[in-house]
């Protein structure tokens, strides 16, 4: 064996180490981040947890450090993850109201929420008797039932998302009666 082509083979089983070592690294970062991300799911909305993250990860490789590099990689992955909470649908986070509310669950249709009840699924809408109207949330969106009955977003860019791109938010009669989905109709009758 030359010494040119022992020096070939250390260098792929060097090559081989580092590799390992950085795809531990991602898989380390993205799972750690992704529990981390994880703990705050209640507080912020998912389309601000990806942003924020992506932010992060662009930041991160820029870094001349490799491992750095990898960390902000793994962090990348847990941010994209959170597209699939997006995709789950718009949600109630919080419930302190002190009425009866009616909710729009994606899979049961209209349904009743007690004062501190937080529904486990899905919403596409909300109101209570004398709203006179519906609440339209979108995928992704999350809100808060306030102590004083108000409809809140909670932290993030669910509110800007919701209202801006998805035009979500507070519906008139005039919008229910242009649905197709009878659901809405039977949601905005709760609220007279």
């Amino acid at each position: 064996m030359t010494d040119r082509s022992k020096w070939n083979k250390f260098w792929l089983a060097f090559n081989k180490k580092k590799m390992k070592k950085n795809q531990l690294t991602i898989t380390t970062s993205s799972i750690v981040s992704y529990a981390g991300i994880k703990t705050i799911e209640n507080k912020i909305d998912p389309f601000t947890r990806m942003s924020l993250g992506l932010l992060a990860t662009v930041g991160l490789s820029l870094s001349e450090n490799q491992t750095t590099r990898n960390i902000g990689l793994g962090l990348g992955i847990a941010s994209l993850l959170q597209l699939l909470d997006i995709k789950k649908g718009g949600k109630i986070t919080r419930n302190d109201s002190n009425i009866q509310f009616y909710v729009l669950d994606e899979n049961q249709g209209v349904t009743i929420l007690e004062p501190g009840q937080t529904p486990s699924n899905s919403i596409d809408g909300l109101t209570f008797k004398g709203l006179n109207g519906v609440f339209k949330v979108s995928d992704g969106v999350y809100v808060e039932l306030g102590n004083d009955n108000s409809i809140n977003y909670s932290f993030g860019f669910g509110k800007l998302i919701n209202q801006n791109l998805r035009s979500g938010g507070y519906k008139s009669k005039q919008w229910v009666d242009q649905q197709t989905d009878l659901r809405w109709k039977e949601l905005y009758r709760k609220s007279i």
